[in-house]
């Protein structure tokens, strides 16, 4: 009988452990991929862990106030906490899928969750951070996973449009010498990336031959897109020391003369100067589900579906071949997909994502091209050249294959997304450059296409926006063939 009392005691010691067990059994909590702050120097870089709750990455709260300088207010009787940044306040509510930013309701589509005591938000927190203008310091790579802060004096400043007669001019004042690169000009568009620049603010012109200007910071440096008007017909660039010039002009006496460069179409086909074969990747496959998407679906389903529709609509509007990484349920790696295209002799390649965490909110896309500006521990991409008789033969370093078309394909990413943009003007179309393993080593013009929050086809709808499947597909192949329809192939 005296085995009694004891007997009971570790029967609640150990009800009392399996009670605390439950939640992080049922919550499944693992870490994520860190995220990388960078700050100016003296200040020294920092990595912070998000978790994985559910299938979905949150970010703590203690880090996002740490990062950001923010001040943290808990209040605990209501579930509620406020981070204040700077001349802003975002408050979170524990269950609730909505943050108020200074009063403004925004949509998280996952909720705030309270996890050890800590408020932990869903990751795309960080990004939308800074699609609402509350980070003006600093620039978020997404691809990168990397939180960048910029020094106090910006490099590029008072960026300005001008019109004088038949020429309109994009400048600003240089702190420093910066190289510009062109990305692509082509009749109706010019984008220039001034590499390793910093923007004191984000601009929008229009005026003269420029329907719409946009100059923003992304990166890897500022980034300048001009949509021009059908008149233009000729570009400038320029860089010195204390400025910056682009300017377009609609006279052509003035590109007869010399003076500026003539807008023409892009290469983007090979030696047979015709698009003839197009490569689409259906994301994911065999053992590798990828995102589980609401309503059950795994994502390498959806992608081999979303594939199987653009490759009809395809077929129908141009005259090449169409090919499929995949027809079936079958793992194939990055580099396995990137090789099945270069071999196939690809003109286009379109890798095809869906994603699960809620960071395309609304049912929008995300178009994904290669940076243009080569990773600080990427190395060195000089061709090696094998003699022989007549021309040697030239071996491009695998991972810097892209770098040789990386224009044509942020042209090709802006062309769809344009596109996507028209069709659903309700949904938001995100355009992003990276470094991506399946980009990498394509050989020609190459984007992924991502687009939330999940697919169906027929008359089940594709997302809360209710577009589906076919009316996606058709809009990207019409925005294919308007590309090629550009291109000088």
């Amino acid at each position: 009988m005296r085995d009694v009392p004891t007997r009971v005691s570790l029967l609640l010691l150990l009800l009392l452990l399996l009670a605390a067990l439950v939640p992080a059994l049922t919550r499944a909590e693992r870490s994520a991929a860190p995220i990388t702050v960078i700050y100016p120097e003296p200040r020294n870089p920092e990595r912070f862990v998000p978790i994985v709750l559910d299938g979905v990455r949150y970010v703590s709260t203690n880090d996002l106030a740490r990062v950001f300088g923010a001040t943290k207010y808990w209040r605990p009787e209501i579930q509620k906490l406020s981070l204040r940044l700077g001349e802003h306040t975002l408050r979170f509510s524990i269950g609730a899928p909505v943050v108020l930013v200074d009063e403004a309701a925004k949509n998280l589509i996952r909720p705030a969750t309270l996890v050890r005591g800590v408020v932990y938000a869903p990751e795309d927190i960080v990004e939308r951070i800074f699609d609402w203008g509350l980070a003006s310091d600093a620039a978020w790579d997404e691809t990168g996973r990397t939180i960048r802060f910029r020094g106090v004096v910006h490099s590029v400043r008072q960026a300005q449009l001008f019109v004088r007669g038949r020429v309109t001019e994009v400048s600003a004042t240089l702190g420093r010498s910066l190289p510009a690169r062109l990305l692509y000009a082509m009749p109706g568009e010019v984008r220039v990336l001034f590499e390793g620049g910093t923007l004191d603010t984000a601009h929008v012109f229009t005026g003269g031959a420029v329907a719409r200007g946009e100059i923003r910071e992304i990166p890897g440096g500022v980034d300048l897109r001009l949509v021009l008007g059908d008149s233009a017909v000729g570009y400038q660039v320029s860089s010195g020391p204390n400025r910056m010039k682009v300017a377009v002009t609609d006279d052509p006496g003035l590109v007869e003369a010399g003076l500026f460069t003539p807008l023409e179409p892009l290469r983007v086909a090979g030696k047979a100067k015709a698009v003839r074969t197009i490569v689409i990747d259906p994301g994911h496959g065999g053992t590798d589900l990828g995102a589980q998407l609401p309503g059950g679906m795994a994502e390498k389903d959806a992608t081999l579906e979303i594939a199987r529709s653009l490759r009809t609509a395809l077929a129908s509007r141009l005259n090449a071949k169409i090919v499929l990484t995949r027809e079936s349920d079958v793992l194939l790696s990055p580099a396995r997909r990137a090789e099945l295209a270069n071999e196939a002799g690809a003109d286009l390649f379109i890798s095809i994502h869906l994603e699960g965490d809620g960071t395309i909110k609304g049912g929008g896309f995300r178009l994904l091209a290669e940076s243009p500006v080569a990773s600080p521990n990427e190395g060195g991409g000089v061709p090696v050249v094998l003699p022989g008789d007549g021309d040697g033969i030239e071996l491009k370093p695998w991972r810097s294959a892209q770098s040789a078309v990386v224009g044509a394909s942020i042209a090709f990413a802006q062309t769809v997304a344009d596109a996507l943009a028209r069709s659903f003007p309700q949904a938001p179309v995100l355009v992003r450059t990276g470094g991506m393993s399946v980009l990498e080593p394509v050989l020609c013009p190459a984007i992924v296409v991502e687009s939330a929050p999940a697919a169906r086809s027929g008359p089940e709808a594709m997302s809360m926006r209710g577009y589906t499947t076919y009316d996606y597909t058709q809009t990207v192949a019409r925005a294919i063939e308007d590309f090629v329809r550009k291109s000088r192939a």
